[in-house]
């Protein structure tokens, strides 16, 4: 798999400079957690410019590695991006990133505790990414299932946490999620192996 990994890695690159920049950090700091990296981030902002998205919402934005992602896609195609990180302290530091990439003027960036601030939300939205505490992905996706448009996406970072050996507390979060995804007939639901995992599930 590293090998593939490795092959692919040698065609993409980043769509903005900032994302270099932060990956490294990502390399050297124990502060924060594991982020997408570059497969899951490619991905969605392919996925956000096949989409003709316009509007995409962020739970678990941490310093804004994801979230430039997202929004240089949304750049492109004259959308909005609404971000959510719970603590202060990334909050601030992801304010500072996306004004460092430019993208100011494409995402929000709030502080505050994404399983309360969801009920004051207002769809449609046309993409929604999940990557917040794990333990809130099954609390908060009913939600989310209304919150999201027919044909738009939810995606769920992490997925594979089960079979890549991370912690029991984590991964039976990560198994909640997927069963109830897989088996809810409003959607229609995958596992992309990139990254830690990525499920996505798209409204009928």
């Amino acid at each position: 798999m590293k090998q593939l990994l490795s092959y692919i890695e040698g065609f993409l690159s980043y769509p903005n400079s900032v994302l270099k920049e932060l990956e490294k950090e990502y390399q050297t700091r124990e502060d924060v957690a594991p982020h997408i990296g570059i497969h899951v981030g490619i991905f969605l902002n392919w996925l956000i410019q096949v989409m003709r998205a316009k509007r995409a919402l962020e739970f678990g934005t941490c310093i804004g590695y994801s979230t430039i992602f997202l929004g240089q896609g949304l750049q492109k195609t004259g959308g909005h991006l609404m971000a959510i990180e719970s603590r202060e302290e990334f909050y601030q530091e992801a304010k500072r990133n996306v004004e460092r990439a430019g993208l100011s003027d494409v995402v929000e960036l709030i502080q505050g505790d994404a399983s309360q601030f969801v009920h004051h939300l207002v769809g449609p939205f046309d993409l929604i990414l999940q990557d917040a505490t794990k333990s809130l992905y099954p609390v908060m996706l009913e939600k989310c299932i209304q919150l999201i448009r027919p044909g738009g996406v939810i995606a769920a970072d992490d997925a594979l946490f089960r079979p890549m050996g991370f912690r029991e507390e984590l991964s039976k979060h990560m198994d909640e999620y997927n069963e109830q995804v897989f088996a809810d007939p409003r959607l229609v639901s995958t596992i992309l192996p990139i990254g830690d995992g990525l499920t996505i599930s798209m409204k009928r």
